[in-house]
């Protein structure tokens, strides 16, 4: 393989002029390095400027498709709840019981907290970050109504 040069506008808008000795192309982009670079660099096809050695040797439009990028994850809308005070048998029945309900359940309270069930060892911090981020807090009935019904009792 003969080396490629070209010159390239990256996306901050510098033009840089680019020498690779070993390289490699899809459909998108030119990937490789010089003798002086430890690892490989990735170039997009669209911002070279001009082919100044080895445009030759390119495939262009025959060259291989470029990898699609990995979907994007979806991110969980489930309702959050977390436990605090409870013996560990009692929280994991809860735990099980909230997420077979659909609520997804946490460990520390976040921002997104929807429910925080207090057990009769409750932890002041925890409670009060559930206060700060606007959550319910239901005791281990209230919760089962709340499975039960749907409805956050008063």
């Amino acid at each position: 393989m003969n080396p490629i040069q070209f010159v390239y506008r990256d996306a901050s808008g510098n033009i840089a002029t680019w020498l690779l000795t070993r390289w490699k192309e899809n459909s998108r982009y030119i990937q490789g390095r010089g003798d002086a670079d430890s690892l490989p660099r990735t170039f997009r096809k669209d911002r070279v400027i001009e082919y100044l050695v080895g445009a030759d040797q390119l495939l262009f439009d025959n060259a291989p498709p470029a990898p699609e990028p990995a979907p994007k994850v979806q991110p969980d809308t489930r309702p959050q709840v977390l436990f605090t005070g409870f013996k560990a048998a009692d929280r994991q029945r809860l735990e099980t019981l909230s997420a077979e309900s659909g609520f997804r359940v946490m460990k520390t309270a976040g921002r997104s907290l929807a429910v925080l069930c207090i057990g009769y060892n409750a932890g002041p911090s925890k409670v009060e970050d559930a206060r700060e981020a606007g959550a319910f807090i239901v005791t281990e009935e209230q919760l089962l109504h709340l499975l039960k019904t749907g409805e956050v009792p008063c």
